[in-house]
C-alpha cells in the first residue's frame, strides 16, 4: 500500500497543485472582522473535502472564541495507534496591497513557486497532509486512524483551539501529534523544531487633548501623543537590542551546552540570515550569535504605528491620538502574563505630562519546548530523508504556535513540529511563496510518515 500510495500522489501532482490553489483563492484573514465569513468559508471547504474523504468532520464554535475549530476524525481500526495532525486556515491580512507583484488571493505559479497569502503559512502545510490521506485512501490505507484539528485563529494567537483541547481531552486521545507549522532551516534542510518563542501582544494608546491642535497656535504648550508613544517605544528597547522593561530578564532558561553545540553555525550563517532579508546589517545583542538572538533570546518589535495626517501634502496638526503595536517574543521560562503585569507601570512612567498612555493585550502565549528522542521523531526524520535525500536539523524557532503547549499539556503525546516551508517564503509578507517541489515531496514525505508509525 505505501508503494501505490507513492505513485498515486507521483502521479497526480497537478491534481494537488489544484487542490491548493483552490484554497488559497479564499482570502481568511483572521485578524479583520470583514473577512470573519471568508474564514468559515475556508474551514466549510476544508470540511467537504475531508468528507469526502470519509472522515468524520465538526466545525466548533468555542465559547470564547472568535473562529471555529474544524475536527475530522477518520477511524480505521481502534486497535491501531491515531496520529493527530494539527494546521491553521486563518492566514495573515496581505497589506500593503501595493508591494504585492500579484493579487494576496489569486495565486500565481512562477518559477515552481506558488505567490499567495497562506502559500507557506500555512496553507501549503496543511493541504500536503490532506493530499497524503487521501492518496493512501485510494491505496487502500491509511494504516492509522487518523485526525485533523485545523483552527482559524493561530495568526491571531486565539484560545479556541485550546480551550477546546483542554475541554475534550480524554476524547481526543491520540498516541502521536504531528504540529505541521514549521519550515526548513536557512541552509534547506528539513527541521523537528524543540522549542518555540512565546508572545506577548500588546497595543499601546496615547492620549492628549481631546481633539486635534493647530501646532502653530498651540505648538510649545499642547502634549503631543505621537512624539510620547514614538519615545516610549524607543525607550522598550535599547540600540544594543536590549529590552528595558524591569524584570524582564530575570527567568530567561539559557539553552544546555548539548543545545549549543548543535546550533553551532558557521561565521558566515550572519551573511546568509542578511541575504535572506535583504536587509543591510544585522542588529541585535551582540554578545550572543545570531542563531540565539533568534531561538534562545526574547526580543521586542514594534508592528504598527498610527497617528496624525499621513496624506499628501501637509497638515500641521498635533494630534489627540496615537496607537502602537508591539510584541515581545518570549523563551522559557518567561511568563507573558507577568511581563504584561510590569509591562503597564513601566509604560506609564515612560510617558510625558499631559499624555495618558493605556496598555491592551491583544494575545499571549507561553513558550513551548519539546523533545525528539521517541518514535515519531525517528519516524519523520527516516521520511524526510526518503522524501527529501537530506538528513533532518534539530532546531527551535523564533516563531510561536500557541496551541502548541495546549496540545503537549492536554494530550501528553508524542509530538512532531515541523513543516514544509522554506526560510524564504516570506510568510507574513508581501508575496508570500512556497514551493510546489517541496509541496509534493511534503505529500511523500507525509504518507512515508503515516506508514512509518503504522
Amino acid at each position: 500500500m505505501l508503494d501505490e500510495a507513492l505513485e498515486l500522489a507521483r502521479r497526480n501532482v497537478e491534481r494537488s497543485d489544484r487542490d491548493l490553489l483552490e484554497e488559497l483563492c479564499i482570502p481568511s484573514v483572521s485578524a479583520l472582522p470583514e473577512h470573519a465569513a471568508d474564514v468559515r468559508r475556508n474551514a466549510t471547504w476544508l470540511a467537504e473535502r475531508m468528507q469526502r474523504l470519509g472522515m468524520r468532520t465538526q466545525i466548533v464554535d468555542v465559547p470564547g472564541g472568535r473562529h471555529p475549530v474544524l475536527r475530522a476524525d477518520l477511524e480505521v481500526d481502534p486497535s491501531r495507534p491515531t496520529l493527530t495532525v494539527y494546521g491553521h486556515y486563518d492566514v495573515q491580512p496581505p497589506e500593503p496591497l501595493e508591494l504585492w507583484e500579484s493579487p494576496p488571493f489569486e495565486p500565481v505559479v512562477r518559477d515552481g513557486l506558488v505567490f499567495a497569502r497562506g502559500s507557506s503559512d500555512n496553507k501549503g502545510n496543511h493541504m500536503a497532509a490532506l493530499e497524503a490521506l487521501e492518496y493512501s485512501r485510494m491505496a487502500g490505507g491509511p494504516p492509522l486512524n487518523i485526525r485533523f484539528l485545523i483552527e482559524g485563529e493561530e495568526e491571531i494567537s486565539g484560545t479556541a483551539l485550546g480551550t477546546y483541547l483542554r475541554q475534550h481531552a480524554e476524547e481526543l486521545h491520540t498516541d502521536y501529534v504531528l504540529v505541521w507549522d514549521g519550515g526548513f532551516t536557512e541552509e534547506e534542510e528539513p527541521a523537528l523544531h524543540t522549542g518555540l518563542r512565546g508572545i506577548l501582544y500588546v497595543e499601546l494608546e496615547a492620549k492628549g487633548a481631546d481633539h486635534d491642535l493647530h501646532s502653530g497656535t498651540f505648538g510649545g504648550v499642547a502634549p503631543n501623543p505621537l512624539n510620547t508613544l514614538a519615545r516610549v517605544i524607543a525607550e522598550l528597547k535599547g540600540r544594543s537590542g536590549h529590552v528595558t522593561i524591569p524584570g524582564f530578564y530575570d527567568h530567561v532558561r539559557p539553552p544546555s551546552a548539548e543545545e549549543l553545540r548543535s546550533w553551532d553555525r558557521p561565521p558566515e550563517y550572519g551573511e546568509t540570515l542578511r541575504r535572506l532579508m535583504g536587509a543591510s546589517a544585522l542588529e541585535g545583542e551582540a554578545e550572543f550569535p545570531p542563531i540565539q538572538r533568534m531561538w534562545s533570546r526574547p526580543t521586542l518589535d514594534a508592528h504598527g504605528f498610527l497617528s496624525g495626517f499621513v496624506g499628501e501634502g501637509e497638515k500641521t496638526v498635533i494630534p489627540a491620538r496615537a496607537m502602537a503595536k508591539v510584541s515581545m517574543r518570549l523563551v522559557p521560562d518567561q511568563d507573558p502574563d507577568a511581563i504584561a503585569e510590569r509591562l503597564v507601570p513601566y509604560v506609564r512612567s515612560l510617558s510625558t505630562p499631559g499624555v495618558e498612555v493605556e496598555v491592551r493585550v491583544l494575545g499571549t502565549c507561553r513558550p513551548f519546548l519539546c523533545g525528539a528522542d521517541h518514535r515519531a521523531a525517528t519516524v519523520a526524520r527516516e521520511a524526510f530523508r526518503a522524501a527529501f535525500g537530506k538528513e533532518t536539523r534539530l532546531v527551535r524557532s523564533g516563531g510561536s504556535i500557541p496551541v502548541a503547549i495546549d496540545f503537549q499539556e492536554a494530550l501528553g503525546a508524542q509530538m512532531v513540529v515541523s513543516g514544509l516551508a522554506q526560510a524564504d517564503s516570506r510568510p507574513h509578507s508581501p508575496n508570500e511563496r512556497f514551493s510546489l517541489d517541496h509541496y509534493h515531496r511534503g505529500i511523500e514525505m507525509l504518507i512515508r510518515f503515516m506508514y512509518g508509525l503504522a
